[in-house]
């Protein structure tokens, strides 16, 4: 009877034997909003020793990871707590994998099933109608309206004309600094604005992250304006003098991310960390000066 038990403990082993990497548990909420941040809690087993690394290329394209936080839970394995964003409706799936540093090809995909309801808006039965009562136009709002139709057709007219004899104010003029000059001129248009006094925090970070697209584009040559955050940084990943400032980068796009789609307040202290990464990446990865070369001045005798 023991000799039954000890080889049946022994078949049972086998299968973790032959997985040095694999997941033990996934926690998630079965249900989440659109555009807003929900955790997975991932618990990962592992020969001890080993340490676990997550693999960022491989989150679902309909989910933008924002944070991820890897932390030992034992001898031989990890709790990894993930933060996302969901950008999908219905019925979906989270997908991540994790990795052995050092060993990619050891792998442990995850994979949890979820469902994406709409954002949900104000309603209520109670409001009531309170503009005036409609009223027909007489005869003296359409005769204005045609005196006005027939200004602006006049104007429109006049301007053509003004364009046609100076080609000139057809051309914006065109600002011939340096990328980098321009983007930080822009931060501190930006920091000048207004919008984080009048509290118009979606519109602030909107602008902020347009600054960074936009100097990528023109510094680089990345056509990155219509990318997500997770494609943005794939194409960084592809540079290599630019692929040191993803994790930096990351956490500066997942801040805007969160203003932006999730409605989050940002405080002073995020705001001021923003944009010191924002000037801290134009800064360094500006052209640096060429040293003057001392030129030689020969003397006759």
């Amino acid at each position: 009877m023991k000799k039954t038990l000890w080889l049946l403990l022994l078949v049972s082993a086998l299968p973790l034997a032959g997985q040095p990497l694999r997941v033990a548990k996934a926690d998630a909420p079965q249900s989440v909003a659109f555009a807003a941040p929900f955790t997975a809690q991932v618990l990962l087993e592992h020969p001890q020793g080993q340490q676990v690394v997550l693999e960022e290329d491989s989150v679902a394209p309909d989910f933008t990871l924002t944070a991820a936080e890897l932390t030992p839970a034992g001898p031989g394995s990890t709790q990894a707590a993930l933060q996302i964003l969901p950008f999908t409706l219905q019925q979906s799936t989270f997908t991540v994998s994790f990795a052995l540093a050092g060993q990619p090809e050891v792998k442990a995909p995850v994979e949890i099933p979820l469902t994406v309801t709409p954002v949900k808006l104000f309603k209520d039965n109670k409001l009531k109608e309170i503009r005036p009562p409609h009223r027909p136009f007489d005869w003296a709002t359409w005769l204005g309206i045609l005196l006005t139709l027939i200004a602006i057709v006049c104007l429109v007219v006049w301007w053509m004309r003004k364009i046609k004899q100076d080609p000139a104010r057809l051309q914006a003029p065109v600002d011939n600094r340096p990328a980098h000059v321009i983007a930080l001129s822009q931060v501190d248009a930006l920091l000048d604005s207004g919008l984080w006094e009048n509290k118009q925090y979606k519109l602030f970070y909107i602008t902020l992250t347009d600054i960074l697209r936009t100097y990528l584009h023109r510094a680089f040559g990345l056509d990155v304006s219509a990318d997500t955050s997770a494609e943005l940084l794939r194409h960084l990943k592809s540079q290599a003098q630019l692929s040191t400032f993803i994790p930096s980068l990351r956490s500066f796009l997942a801040s805007g991310d969160l203003v932006k789609f999730a409605k989050a307040v940002p405080d002073e202290k995020t705001r001021n960390q923003d944009i010191l990464v924002l000037r801290e990446f134009i800064e360094q990865t500006a052209p640096k000066p060429q040293p003057e070369v001392p030129q030689h001045v020969e003397v006759k005798l």
